[in-house]
């Protein structure tokens, strides 16, 4: 999902030794764009969530190729905004908006009904070049391509490349007005302030790639020096001996080829590791031009890296929602060769008919002498176009949003129609009564206090991933016990149902939680897992709880039954050693897939019983035997799955008592965990009756 809309030059062509000799274009920066292109494509239908480090060498060949075209024009007199933005709207975004348009209409017609607001929202943020914005507020991180991956994850890199297209010519603009009376080059100060931008660009990406390196990945602050690198060799020509330009750019090839393969850019990049890639397109430039016959131009201009690269734009456009449709069609997690073959037909066509049809005739009609009303014109005109594509989704957007907030009013609400596990083997589906939640807001429904992150450190790598949050949800004047919940989402999933007991028996009642994180101690001891799970034990040796729950089984999605990790043993022995008494909670099974329940249940409806798992593929028999495990003696097993399968069917549904279970492939609805309530409050009581005992 990482490639870049290349920038295009005034001419449709660059591709040709003749006019390179006469014009100053680069033809082997072409033949890079198209062999970028074929990597960024490979590593999405292959790469298993790796990418190519493509996106990087399209950032520096856009900065290089945007700069020296705009100075060349400011230094000429010739620079006027009016007609650079109408250019560059109309070279990108036509093609853009098909796609848009078409992926809009694509989502309604195939994906399920709970991914629609998702995608119809970033079809607006792509529109307006803010995709990598929406990415970003909404906490989304780089992933291999799926059937759940949004169809326009991969316009995070325009919008960056297109916020670049807005600001920098601005800028340039600006400083040749500025320098116009003294007849000096815009040069003298773009070339230190460039630098400054780089410099500082990059001392911010290493920072919050450390910090937060899912943020810095979509970040335009932490991709700025990319382009900017770019910009300074548009800027300061470098004069290399003919010979080591020919052998650094074979050299700058095998980078670019090789990054991909040597590093896994999808959890270092955009920090120093993307200097690999950079560092392989600059010398691909610097040795760009040379007539060297033991260069790579000839490889670089052959005549299908040519055509790749002419059509690179739109084939970006098109191959990524081309892959994520057919694999939610196919209903596959992963391509093999046919299907990968079938993607690069689809999109090779679509991205040629799209540039023969919509991209070169707009280009044709803005011409590089497009005088200044043609050029408002036309920009009005893009943004008309960009408008007739927003609004309509911005409405649907506004109706379903309307709609979805009426439904979710009554997540976590039981009634006379809808009573969850309390219904299980006696009535489990009354006819005629709606599923709740909605199944298009069941992702939605997951508790209070799930995300919040007082309680939640939800940071997975870099700086805070191993920070201790705590916070208390129920904290009454003179507490008769203190429970605390500790561990990862499969326990404080738990929460909201927690609390209904605590402040019914006036508990005081703590929550620890991280995100993929359950207290253990893992034989890399230096892990932020183990060093969180270290402060949770010297937290609960702190408050001395009268209880610490956590998850005490672990299920798996396919091919391994319930266990009990070692690791995790090893940390309850810990704390039941100080003289705290530890309650397991038995985990949940997981349907697997983050809408694998829902969406079979939109197809087959909760009747047919077609979506229901089986229970032998998640539990033995019996429950595994703790006294084989090496748990403390201490210790009590709360196990709630008789109100979620039965043994002797084999069977787990996903819908009991009107009450959808799972909100995600493995997570239960708040509100079919508010329906369990008694029934937990029931075990506890059995199984830590000191929790019920007057103090």
């Amino acid at each position: 999902m990482y490639a870049i809309a290349p920038y295009v030059p005034d001419s449709a062509s660059v591709a040709s030794t003749r006019s390179a000799s006469t014009s100053g274009r680069l033809p082997e920066i072409h033949g890079l764009r198209g062999l970028a292109l074929v990597l960024v494509v490979v590593f999405h239908l292959f790469g298993h969530g790796r990418v190519s480090g493509g996106v990087d060498v399209f950032l520096v060949v856009s900065g290089f190729l945007v700069t020296r075209s705009l100075v060349r024009r400011a230094d000429g007199g010739r620079l006027r905004l009016s007609s650079v933005y109408a250019r560059n709207a109309g070279r990108l975004a036509p093609a853009a908006l098909l796609v848009l348009a078409a992926v809009a209409g694509a989502t309604w017609l195939i994906l399920p009904e709970s991914q629609w607001l998702d995608v119809w929202r970033q079809t607006v943020a792509s529109a307006l070049y803010l995709e990598n914005w929406e990415l970003i507020a909404n906490h989304l991180t780089y992933g291999a391509a799926g059937p759940d991956t949004s169809p326009l994850q991969h316009f995070w890199s325009l919008s960056v490349q297109g916020q670049f297209l807005l600001v920098w010519p601005m800028v340039i603009f600006l400083i040749s007005r500025l320098l116009r009376r003294s007849g000096t080059s815009a040069r003298l100060v773009m070339v230190p302030l460039t630098v400054v931008l780089t410099v500082a660009s990059f001392w911010y990406a290493v920072v919050l790639t450390a910090e937060a390196q899912p943020v810095a990945y979509f970040h335009a602050a932490s991709r700025l020096w990319e382009l900017t690198t770019g910009a300074l060799l548009g800027l300061v020509p470098l004069g290399v001996p003919r010979r080591l330009r020919a052998l650094g750019a074979w050299l700058g090839l095998g980078l670019v080829v090789a990054s991909g393969f040597a590093l896994d850019g999808g959890v270092l990049f955009p920090g120093p590791w993307t200097l690999w890639p950079v560092i392989g397109a600059i010398l691909v430039i610097l040795g760009a031009g040379t007539q060297s016959s033991w260069g790579p131009r000839v490889m670089l201009e052959s005549r299908p890296l040519r055509f790749l690269a002419d059509i690179s734009y739109e084939l970006y456009l098109w191959h990524w929602p081309v892959l994520i449709f057919l694999m939610a069609i196919l209903d596959i997690t992963e391509v093999g060769w046919r299907e990968a073959a079938i993607v690069l037909g689809c999109s090779v066509l679509l991205a040629w008919s799209t540039r023969a049809a919509v991209s070169v005739p707009v280009s044709r009609v803005i011409a590089p002498g497009l005088p200044a009303g043609r050029s408002m014109l036309a920009l009005g005109a893009a943004t008309m176009a960009t408008l007739l594509v927003a609004v309509p989704v911005v409405g649907a957007h506004a109706s379903v949003t309307r709609d979805r907030e009426q439904a979710s009013q009554v997540f976590g609400q039981t009634d006379d129609l809808h009573l969850g596990a309390a219904a299980f083997g006696v009535v489990e589906r009354v006819p005629d009564a709606p599923v709740r939640p909605r199944l298009d807001v069941s992702r939605e429904d997951m508790g209070e206090f799930f995300t919040d992150d007082r309680c939640v450190n939800r940071i997975q790598d870099g700086k805070g991933a191993d920070e201790l949050r705590w916070c208390e949800l129920n904290s009454p004047a003179q507490p008769r016990f203190t429970v605390m919940l500790a561990g990862a989402s499969h326990t404080y999933q738990w929460a909201d149902t927690f609390l209904a007991i605590a402040r019914e028996n006036n508990w005081r009642l703590v929550v620890a939680g991280k995100g993929r994180c359950r207290v253990r101690f893992d034989e890399a001891k230096d892990t932020p897992c183990y060093r969180w799970g270290r402060s949770v034990i010297d937290l609960a040796t702190e408050l001395r709880p009268d209880a610490v729950v956590v998850a005490g089984t672990h299920t798996h999605y396919e091919g391994e039954l319930e266990t009990v990790p070692a690791d995790q043993v090893a940390a309850w022995s810990e704390i039941a050693t100080a003289g705290i008494r530890v309650i397991g909670l038995r985990d949940n099974p997981r349907p697997g897939g983050s809408a694998s329940a829902t969406e079979c249940l939109a197809v087959n409806g909760p009747e047919s019983g077609a979506c229901d798992l089986r229970y032998s593929q998640f539990y033995q028999e019996q429950p595994v035997g703790w006294e084989s495990t090496g748990a403390p003696a201490s210790m009590v097993h709360v196990d709630l799955t008789p109100w979620m399968c039965r043994v002797e069917t084999d069977r787990c549904p996903v819908v009991i008592g009107n009450v959808l279970v799972y909100r995600d492939g493995s997570h239960l609805t708040s509100t079919f965990m508010v329906s369990l309530t008694p029934m937990l409050e029931e075990a506890l009581q059995e199984q830590a009756s000191w929790l019920f005992e007057a103090p």
